[in-house]
């Protein structure tokens, strides 16, 4: 009986190893699942990235502010935003503040966010637009993407 040498079985073992390791699938996709709830969809980390102010929009890297809005999920309708936004230069808040409780709704791939009674968002694809009045009663909106 003619037997294979030990070197050539310890290769076979090794290759077959190598190809059980490698054909594993690894499921690092973080992406909620479409059937995931509207909260739990929306909810993240979204970055300054444009500043509309008496009718001029402007890229955040035309501006001196920086900022995020982190969007967080409490109930399958309703999250809980943080909006930090200062500016650049001093350090200076322009916009911080938190909210609870904020009513999500979807309609035709929109989400519009209502606090209070009050319309105060509307998520298009990946960017937030938060709407607002400074204290001239100037309408502005602050965007922030995903």
């Amino acid at each position: 009986m003619k037997t294979v040498p030990t070197f050539s079985r310890m290769m076979l073992a090794f290759m077959l190893g190598i190809l059980m390791f490698t054909s594993c699938k690894k499921d690092n996709d973080t992406t909620p699942s479409p059937m995931a709830d509207l909260a739990t969809r929306i909810a993240g980390q979204y970055t300054y990235s444009e500043l509309s102010y008496g009718g001029k929009t402007r890229p955040a890297d035309q501006t001196d502010m920086k900022g995020s809005i982190v969007v967080t999920r409490k109930t399958a309708t309703t999250v809980n935003m943080v909006l930090d936004f200062r500016i650049k230069s001093s350090g200076e808040e322009f916009l911080v503040l938190s909210a609870d409780d904020v009513q999500v709704t979807e309609t035709g791939g929109e989400v519009s966010f209502m606090y209070q009674g009050s319309k105060v968002g509307i998520l298009k694809a990946n960017k937030l637009t938060i709407n607002g009045e400074d204290d001239a009663n100037v309408p502005f909106g602050i965007s922030a993407t995903k």
